[in-house]
């Protein structure tokens, strides 16, 4: 059979990374921190902007003890002149890979709860286990910094630019709040895609069986997202 993927909300823990999700928008959560890819492997192949976290599945491999844990994500260009009717130009979209074996040092052995933690956690965590800094706008690696505070990082000057623009030019300047991750989120969502949980459900093969345009009106209905 083939498995279909229907968006529904979701509460915000649903969507960390410990919880394994399959989602569309907002920022990445990664799998595992080992690997992960940098700016210029993120960057549009036609036009050389940084590409837009669309989606990713979590799609492990149970015969393959190394991607017991394995997801999938999936980053495209926004500009619509780097697509075609046909499809994507070579580089306009990007898909990555992340996976863990079921013993590793960053999940429980054992399946995540199913009940929401006692202790509302922080919706964005832009620091990984191992120190690694994320992008305030993306949730990509971000090796740059804010050359005034030193405390905001970011993928690229694009990214510095736009949080600049969305609130970071005022808490930069205020003693203790350089790196103040609620300054500007609010404007800063318009720069991600729409944050939404990824229902999935097995179906027959005759049943999901698109002809050419159906194809081609689903490829556009994903660039108008973008």
């Amino acid at each position: 059979g083939v498995e279909l993927g229907f968006v529904e909300e979701a509460a915000p823990w649903r969507l960390r990374s410990d919880q394994f999700p399959c989602k569309v928008g907002g920022r990445p959560a990664w799998l595992g921190e080992a690997g992960l890819p940098g700016p210029s492997e993120l960057r549009c192949g036609v036009c050389g902007q940084p590409c837009a976290f669309l989606l990713q599945l979590y799609a492990p491999v149970q015969e393959r003890p190394e991607a017991f844990h394995r997801s999938l994500f999936l980053f495209g260009c926004r500009r619509p002149s780097c697509y075609r009717p046909a499809g994507p130009a070579p580089g306009s979209l990007r898909v990555f890979r992340n996976q863990l074996p079921r013993k590793n040092d960053t999940y429980s052995y054992n399946p995540p709860p199913e009940e929401p933690p006692l202790e509302e956690l922080h919706s964005v965590n832009l620091q990984l286990k191992c120190g690694a800094m994320l992008c305030r706008v993306c949730g990509c690696l971000g090796p740059s910094t804010c050359s005034k505070c030193h405390k905001a990082h970011y993928c690229s000057k694009d990214h510095q630019i736009k949080d600049w623009k969305a609130g970071h030019k005022v808490s930069c300047l205020q003693p203790g709040r350089g790196g103040d991750l609620t300054a500007g989120l609010r404007e800063l969502r318009n720069n991600l895609v729409e944050k939404i949980d990824i229902f999935r459900e097995q179906v027959r093969c005759q049943q999901w069986q698109l002809d050419k345009h159906a194809r081609i009106n689903l490829f556009r209905g994903i660039q108008v997202s973008l």
